[in-house]
């Protein structure tokens, strides 16, 4: 898997031996960094990508030594395979050899610095950094307490490793078989948050532990049945005494269950759900979507607070993630 040398040839972004040309599209499509040429080289990049839902998928080869210095690549956590040659790659303090058939990865944050022989080429995988964070918290039905931050690079004997080097084969057929806009308009958006949840569940990082101990432990049937109620409510005021009535215990063992099996609140909790579901409407709106007719709509009637939370959450304003779509 992942060893045919034109997995993307039939999406090709760039082929070129001229240096600006390579840096800007380089840097257009996948992340803005500075290039400088090592001694003894010439260049001769290849560039090919596929875009879906979130995410973004390219081959890329410089075909000369390079250094690329990223800097903080804020909005995107950056998966590379080694496909053939090798490197290195810096992260912060952190730092990994690029070596074929290894995975490394760059999370926000922290500076990064890549640099490449001749013969380095990456499969690249681009996921947004506010899409793969949000899947996060849908998974572990509560707020992230501190930023997502993967493992640099992926010990060659982690059970994970297959399962992703699977999946971005997969993708990669997908797209060797079916046209750009075909799978963009089908399927986009539902394949990229499957290689997401794949990504959270089979690579090591910090929400790791957090993630298995969600799988595995079970929890009380009045915590199942709070959550169950919020989920068919959320467009409707709750209050956490009538939420206890509900579940047939006293509002004390409610917080209690909610703290610690969801590792937080009832109210946490159902500020989560109720922005993510803001939120995705949020995104299909369209060009004549309100706002205020959005959040009515979700049981919200305290706009500037509720606007605080979503701010807080998302990075930006309810109205900016309308505008976006429109």
């Amino acid at each position: 898997m992942l060893d045919d040398l034109s997995l993307l040839d039939r999406h090709c972004l760039l082929n070129s031996a001229g240096f600006g040309e390579v840096r800007d599209k380089v840097s257009h499509y996948l992340w803005p960094h500075h290039m400088r040429m090592q001694q003894g080289g010439a260049l001769h990049s290849r560039l090919y990508g596929v875009f879906f839902g979130s995410s973004a998928l390219f081959d890329l080869h410089y075909g000369a030594p390079v250094d690329i210095d990223a800097g903080d690549i804020t909005s995107f956590y950056l998966i590379r395979v080694t496909l053939e040659g090798g490197g290195m790659v810096s992260l912060g303090k952190q730092s990994a050899v690029l070596h074929k058939g290894g995975l490394t990865i760059s999370s926000p944050s922290q500076r990064s610095f890549i640099r490449i022989d001749k013969d380095c080429r990456n499969l690249i995988l681009r996921i947004e950094r506010e899409a793969l964070e949000r899947q996060l918290q849908q998974l572990l039905n509560r707020r992230l307490r501190q930023p997502l931050v993967f493992e640099i690079q992926v010990d060659p004997g982690h059970p994970g490793l297959a399962v992703v080097r699977a999946t971005l084969d997969y993708i990669c057929r997908l797209h060797g078989e079916a046209s750009q806009s075909l799978l963009a308009s089908a399927m986009g958006g539902g394949l990229s948050d499957y290689l997401l949840s794949v990504l959270l569940t089979q690579l090591p990082h910090n929400y790791s532990a957090d993630l298995l101990q969600e799988q595995r432990q079970p929890m009380p049937r009045h915590v199942i049945k709070a959550r169950d109620y919020i989920e068919q409510h959320l467009g409707e005021p709750i209050a956490l005494a009538q939420l206890a009535r509900h579940c047939e215990v006293s509002v004390r063992t409610l917080q209690n269950g909610f703290a610690r099996f969801l590792q937080q609140t009832p109210s946490d909790y159902l500020r989560t759900r109720r922005l993510a579901l803001v939120h995705a409407a949020l995104q299909q709106a369209g060009p004549a979507g309100s706002v205020t007719d959005i959040l009515l709509n979700h049981g919200v009637s305290s706009f500037g607070h509720f606007a605080t939370q979503y701010r807080r959450q998302y990075g930006c304003l309810p109205s900016a993630t309308l505008r976006r779509q429109a």
